[in-house]
């Protein structure tokens, strides 16, 4: 079955080529996990640095307090500013404050061209990202007795200026891994990429010269390797098969020309047959039917269609009919069955009804074709047969029944000149005797043989289990004398039980039995 087509982008992804692919994937590959390696890096180092910042600024903040200790308890702000400018030497220091116990501002030291001033004592805490710089405060004290508060800005530069240098090496990392990835993906490509391209071709060339013993080239071990196999093996499977199918096409077609031969010999009486055909859709509504169907029922096809067939069916058979074909459009089986169809001129006449499913390729009925083949004359022959068949076994049962007696003195007196005149007759004589004799018995036979079987063929009643080797024993015994007479010996397997009568199955085995016993070789 083929997929319905799906629109695509004439660019997506999925069309590219296989080389391509796997370049757009390994590049992929190759990026975003530098990308996340980098970014990673980047983004550690600047926590760490961070903090690492947060612990040095606080450090020295702490020597700037314990530094300013003198200064404030003997209240000398020069030596204080000397100690704040000694932080000249850290270039991302913004600004030193000293603070006295009551708040006020005691010395400073502010970074050249930085323009920004000592805040207020009270709006800093201990430590502080703010957006000028990271602030830091530290008490100054003697003796646990508050002298005052010293004040640290350093500003972020630092930070930043580590953050490009770190992101500008991974950028250039990135690029160097970009270009390398990409020359190693185009070397190494070809390893996946040729098997499957040079497969495509050993398929393009099998579709388009439709030559089957077009194999490809196995070069590696791999799943790409069995794939390979499998291929060959599917193409060695298909011509195999297309070798069979040409052999079988060239029977067929030379069937065909025999059927096609004998089929001209039998156009005449195939076109002569006085079949009615019909077709219905998959819910049995009636779309066509042929011109003996009308010629015979006397309905146009619109009145066929609108459902008048079912008025032309007898109504003793109606009912049964409509049931059996209700239940083969439910099911989907061959629709059989014998009925009388009402003729034009209201005489209704037997017909073999057929009926059957044409599927479609997926099991689905799609529609229904029918035929009624008038079987009239062949129901009246068979009534005949039957009531000649009745009169035939009447007179059978009246012929042996009353040819017993005759037959039977023809016996007892063959017997009785055979022993008063024993010694007396010639050989001839006696042979003649024989032939007597032997000829009363097989007419007796025959009597009893006739007799049994009008007597079974009026056996009434219902099919009841019998015991096979029960009645097999009484067959045997009822035939003793001519199985003794003929030195036979009777032998059989475990025989099962059977649902008969009894008569019946009892006539069989004498049957078979006398047969045996009749025809045996000397």
């Amino acid at each position: 079955m083929r997929l319905p087509k799906i629109d695509r982008k004439p660019y997506a992804f999925r069309d590219l080529p296989i080389n391509r692919k796997l370049m757009v994937v390994v590049m992929g590959v190759t990026t975003a996990s530098l990308l996340l390696s980098g970014l990673g890096i980047v983004s550690a180092d600047r926590i760490l640095f961070r903090r690492a910042l947060e612990r040095d600024v606080s450090a020295l903040a702490q020597i700037v307090a314990d530094n300013s200790t003198a200064a404030l308890a003997f209240n000398d702000p020069r030596i204080a500013s000397e100690t704040l400018a000694s932080l000249r030497a850290r270039p991302h220091m913004v600004a030193a404050c000293l603070f006295g116990a009551d708040g006020a501002l005691f010395a400073k030291y502010l970074r050249p061209g930085s323009g920004v001033t000592c805040p207020e004592l009270e709006s800093v805490g201990e430590l502080r990202f703010r957006n000028a710089g990271l602030t830091v405060r530290r008490p100054v004290t003697l003796q646990q007795k508050n002298l005052g508060s010293v004040l640290l800005l350093y500003d972020l530069e630092e930070i930043s200026s580590r953050t490009m240098l770190y992101g500008s090496i991974v950028v250039g990392v990135f690029l160097v891994a970009g270009l390398l990835a990409a020359a190693l993906s185009v070397r190494l490509r070809s390893l996946i990429a040729d098997p499957i391209l040079r497969l495509v071709s050993v398929t393009t060339s099998v579709s388009q010269t439709g030559d089957y013993a077009i194999r490809a080239e196995r070069d590696s071990n791999d799943e790409l390797g069995a794939l390979v196999e499998r291929f060959n093996d599917m193409l060695a499977a298909i011509q195999s098969r297309e070798l069979k199918l040409t052999k079988a096409l060239r029977e067929r077609e030379e069937a065909l020309n025999d059927a096609e031969r004998a089929h001209e010999r039998f156009r005449f009486m195939a076109e002569s047959m006085p079949q009615k055909i019909f077709t219905t859709t998959a819910e049995g509504e009636v779309d066509y039917v042929n011109r003996q169907w009308q010629e015979f029922t006397g309905l146009s096809f619109e009145e066929v269609k609108r459902g008048a067939w079912m008025t032309i069916i007898h109504p003793d058979d109606n009912a049964a009919v409509l049931k059996k074909w209700k239940d083969s459009i439910e099911t989907g089986a061959t629709f059989h069955s014998e009925l009388r169809l009402g003729r034009a001129d209201g005489r209704y006449c037997w017909h073999l009804g057929r009926a059957h499913a044409m599927r479609d390729a997926q099991g689905n009925v799609s529609m229904w074709i029918g035929s009624y083949t008038d079987i009239h004359e062949q129901k009246e022959r068979e009534a005949q047969l039957r009531r000649a068949n009745a009169d035939l076994e009447q007179f059978v049962y009246s012929a042996s029944h009353d040819l017993q007696e005759p037959v039977r003195n023809v016996a007892v007196y063959s017997e009785i000149i055979a022993r008063r005149y024993d010694g007396q007759l010639d050989d001839s004589a006696q042979q003649f005797l024989g032939f007597l004799k032997e000829g009363g018995r097989r007419l007796a036979m025959l009597m009893r043989d006739l007799l049994a079987y009008t007597r079974a063929g009026n056996v009434e009643g219902n099919l009841t289990p019998v015991d096979s080797a029960k009645v097999l024993q009484h067959t045997i015994t009822s035939l003793a004398e001519a199985v003794r007479e003929s030195g036979a010996v009777v032998t059989c397997d475990p025989l099962p039980e059977v649902s008969m009568r009894e008569a019946h199955l009892q006539q069989l085995f004498q049957n078979l039995i006398g047969n045996a016993i009749k025809y045996r070789s000397e």
